[in-house]
């Protein structure tokens, strides 16, 4: 059972892949303290990764996969 929430198993699941995931993640993290950096500082239970990965688990940002025409 996992400590985790989410779930680490059912948020790769939904990426696809632990690479996908590990990139996606840490790209929307980036973006989080680059436009929330006070929410961060005073919250600092709360870490950039998991709100990321909460946020890709709830669905509010996906995966965009390229067609065969790029």
């Amino acid at each position: 059972m996992s400590w985790l929430n989410p779930p680490i198993e059912k948020v790769i699941e939904r990426a696809g892949n632990k690479y996908i995931l590990c990139t996606l993640v840490s790209k929307r993290a980036k973006e989080l303290l680059l436009d929330k950096p006070e929410f961060f500082k005073n919250n600092q239970k709360i870490k950039p990764v998991e709100f990321a990965s909460k946020e890709f688990h709830e669905g509010l940002y996906t995966i965009s996969k390229p067609t065969s025409d790029d």
